[in-house]
């Protein structure tokens, strides 16, 4: 992740240069590049856990390896932080996200945590919250909540030393967001409700510690590429015991430099909220979100309209803060929306893969390469059999160097080549399989199988199959990889 445009002849893009700490990735120092990968997916672990899209939510109970004691604390934990939005009065949740100093400058740089907002349609919008500080320095991020359950009025604001870096909020006629412009500075913009406007049906998904995290966790969604575990039982600093779990991408199937990342969820034994979550790399604590205070009180603090948030921000303008890079995913787009923001020459299968009976394309942010694009896109099938094929700018300056540790086993009439690399087919296809799960909606199954290609125009789409295919069934599915412009084409008059 580090160092992507040096794995690679490319040069970085001039938009990079917009993005400074995204910069300071290209410039850091050169990883290897299965190093690489590892460190991407072990970001995505926040994805996995917070980010993906659909009614169900993503659960973390999507877990292979899995004792069910773990899982049922976790469900618990889901179901206690959504009790919390319930009530007569407005609820004021505070948590923190402490920034630890780190050694390593790759991910001092490279941390950050998922935001889900309102958008007035009632739909979530998601976020990222880039957390990158200095080797050796950190900070500390207020998030406060508040939420009035008979109005469904809510704000959510983050600060860094009383300096707004974030806010929504929901006045009950209209949804405001601070909005981050080179052009303009920071301005709150008011965005009045649609028509077709429904409240969240559970706060919880976008405030609170825990935003994102399902209300209810499925015992039988266990996927091989997910691990919960009960590490330990301990005591709060109030005495209170608790129990600590770890959650993260299986270390099964990966290749062997995978860095070794996950979550540490503390759990109230008392009522079963989330005390503390920690993200760990390689041992190291990279940042810890922890509950602060939780409170009934009689009016928010801010104005729900958040007025006056802006003279705030202006005092302080020219202070480095955390950033928020806005849409870092953005569900169910068009085709013709695919070919204008990727920035290179993106595939489909024409037909679709005829076992299959539904296709959705999700465009999500390229985190290894912001402000690029990438594309997942999610094909699902009544057998089980699933399909997902992830097209990114990363994946194109990474693939070349990956595709040495595999071998071609077919290659199309229109010179598609297909890469099979053993030793991280079933990691690589359960991580992209999870990211398509608001489509695909079953976890990743035990005979899934990941595939490099390798298109004439030097791009490297990566497929997922939740299942395994014939010879002959994987070729005629490679054989009808077209580009996404002839797609566009076939549907005009």
């Amino acid at each position: 992740m580090s160092a992507i445009s040096e794995i690679s002849a490319v040069e970085p893009e001039p938009a990079a240069a917009v993005f400074p700490r995204a910069r300071a990735l290209f410039e850091a120092r050169v990883w290897k590049p299965v190093l690489a990968v590892g460190i991407a997916a072990a970001v995505l672990v926040a994805v996995t856990l917070f980010l993906r899209p659909g009614p169900g939510g993503i659960g973390p109970g999507g877990i292979g390896q899995v004792a069910l004691p773990a899982l049922g604390l976790l469900q618990q934990a889901a179901a206690a932080e959504a009790a919390l939005f319930s009530g007569d009065q407005i609820i004021h949740i505070v948590n923190e996200i402490e920034v630890k100093p780190v050694d390593d400058p790759a991910w001092a740089k490279a941390r950050w945590f998922p935001i889900v907002s309102l958008e007035a349609s009632g739909k979530p919008r998601f976020h990222q919250l880039t957390l990158s500080a200095e080797v050796g320095g950190g900070y500390t991020v207020e998030d406060h909540a508040w939420y009035e359950p008979a109005t469904a009025r809510s704000i959510r604001l983050l600060t860094v030393d009383e300096t707004p870096i974030y806010a929504n909020s929901f006045d009950g006629k209209a949804v405001y967001f601070l909005e981050v412009s080179a052009d303009e500075g920071r301005r709150v913009v008011k965005s009045p409700l649609t028509d077709d406007f429904q409240a969240p049906d559970s706060p919880a998904k976008f405030l609170g510690i825990a935003a994102g995290l399902p209300s209810q966790l499925d015992e039988k969604d266990k996927s091989p590429a997910l691990d919960v575990a009960k590490v330990k039982q301990i005591a709060l600093d109030d005495g209170t015991p608790a129990y600590v779990l770890k959650v993260g991408y299986s270390q099964q199937d990966g290749p062997p430099a995978m860095p070794n990342a996950y979550y540490l969820f503390t759990i109230r034994q008392d009522n079963h909220t989330i005390a503390q979550m920690e993200f760990v790399a390689n041992e190291t604590s990279l940042f810890v979100v922890r509950r602060v205070n939780t409170e009934r009180v009689e009016s928010p603090a801010v104005p729900w309209d958040l007025a006056g948030i802006e003279s705030r921000v202006a005092k302080q303008e020219e202070k480095l803060l955390p950033g928020i890079l806005s849409d870092i995913v953005i569900p169910n787009v068009s085709v013709e929306h695919m070919i204008e923001k990727a920035g290179f020459k993106t595939y489909l299968f024409s037909p679709d893969p005829p076992w299959t009976t539904k296709r959705e394309i999700v465009d999500i942010l390229d985190i290894p390469s912001p402000p690029n694009r990438a594309f997942a896109v999610a094909y699902r099938a009544e057998d089980g059999r699933h399909v997902v094929l992830w097209q990114a700018r990363s994946n194109n300056l990474v693939a070349k160097k990956l595709t040495t540790m595999g071998k071609v086993v077919h290659t199309s009439p229109t010179g598609v080549k297909v890469w099979s690399i053993p030793t991280m087919s079933k990691w690589l296809a359960g991580i992209l399989l999870q990211s398509g799960r608001a489509t695909i909606k079953d976890a990743p199954g035990a005979k899934r199988t990941g595939y490099m290609l390798e298109t004439p125009d030097g791009t490297f789409p990566t497929l997922a199959i939740n299942g395994k295919l014939s010879d002959e069934q994987l070729h005629a599915l490679v054989d009808s990889l077209v580009p996404a412009k002839e797609c566009v084409e076939e549907r005009e008059p």
